[in-house]
Order: C-alpha cells, then sequence, then structure tokens
C-alpha cells in the first residue's frame, strides 16, 4: 500500500477486489448484521454508495481489482473542484474502534487492507473519475469503464446526510 505524508494530509492507493461490483469501507470491529443492505435499492442509480453507520459500500463499473485513491486529511478540504469527476458523494462512517477496513464484500479479513485512525465520525467525499490506470491484478476480459475512486476522508464531530455534490448520468456504468 503505498503511502504518501504531509502534515494535514496522508494518501494510500488501494486494489480492492470489487466483487458484486462494489468495495467496502467499514470498522473492521463492526458487527456484520449491523449491515442492513437496504439502502442500495434507494441509492444505486442516485448516490452509487450504500450508507450504513458502521460502513459505506462504493458501487463500482467492474467486478474487477479497481483503483482507489484515499487521502486522509486533518480537516474538511476547502471547497470541492469536480471539474475532472464525473460523480461526487459524501457521506458520514462512524469507526468505534478506528479501525478502517477496505475490501470486495466476500473479501477474507486477513487479505482487506487496514488503516489504523482515532476512533470517531468521519465524513468522506467518493468521486468517480475516468482514468488509463489498470490495477496491477486487474482482467482486461471483464467488461466495464475503468475508473478511479478517489476517497477523501476527514474527521467531523456533528452528523451529516449524504450529499451528492455532482450527479453523474445514468445509467453510469457499462
Amino acid at each position: 500500500m503505498p503511502k504518501v505524508e504531509a502534515k494535514d494530509r496522508q494518501v494510500f492507493r488501494f486494489e480492492p477486489y470489487a466483487d458484486h461490483l462494489q468495495f467496502v469501507l467499514s470498522d473492521a470491529e463492526a458487527d456484520p448484521g449491523q449491515l442492513d443492505g437496504n439502502t442500495w435499492v434507494k441509492s444505486l442509480e442516485e448516490w452509487r454508495v450504500s450508507v450504513e453507520r458502521h460502513a459505506i459500500s462504493v458501487a463500482t463499473a467492474r467486478y474487477d481489482y479497481v483503483s482507489v485513491l484515499f487521502e486522509l486529511l486533518a480537516h474538511a478540504p476547502a471547497g470541492a473542484v469536480l471539474d475532472d469527476v464525473d460523480h461526487t458523494v459524501e457521506a458520514d462512517i462512524e469507526l468505534a474502534s478506528g479501525r478502517l477496513t477496505i475490501a470486495g464484500p466476500v473479501q477474507p479479513p486477513d487479505e482487506a487492507d487496514l488503516l489504523q485512525l482515532d476512533p470517531g465520525r468521519y465524513r468522506l467525499r467518493i468521486s468517480y473519475a475516468q482514468t488509463d490506470y489498470r490495477p496491477a491484478r486487474s482482467n482486461e476480459a471483464e467488461p466495464g469503464d475503468y475508473l478511479e475512486y478517489r476517497i477523501m476522508m476527514w474527521p467531523v464531530q456533528v452528523p451529516s446526510g449524504v450529499t451528492v455534490l455532482k450527479q453523474g448520468q445514468t445509467p453510469w456504468a457499462y
């Protein structure tokens, strides 16, 4: 997991396997029974994410390894420049354990990428951008657009709902 550090910013690149056309950011110690999956029906086209208290599932354009550019910020970013992305949504996640996993939904826990953070509530800005980058283990034979899933994450005190900052086209994949 390559990492770049600055005083108020850490950048990571992950390449989770997006089985079932999604990957999941979740509290490593959250009870899987807390994920009801009911928000997919309401959110797939508009939000492209499913939001639960301790997890956010990100819909992907490929059933394959995908590129995730992850930025951990000390504070909320100053403004949103969305010119180079197709879609952007913000949502909260609660990390009671402070252990954030990034993985495909059926990936074994020991294969998940893990970040150790301060326990608490975080806001995520998830953007979908076209890319020429191909993950090392991607399969060219798999259908679907290559997208880079850009995630910015910062601590917050006050909960907020899901907010679409830039609505992408529908249908958005394939």
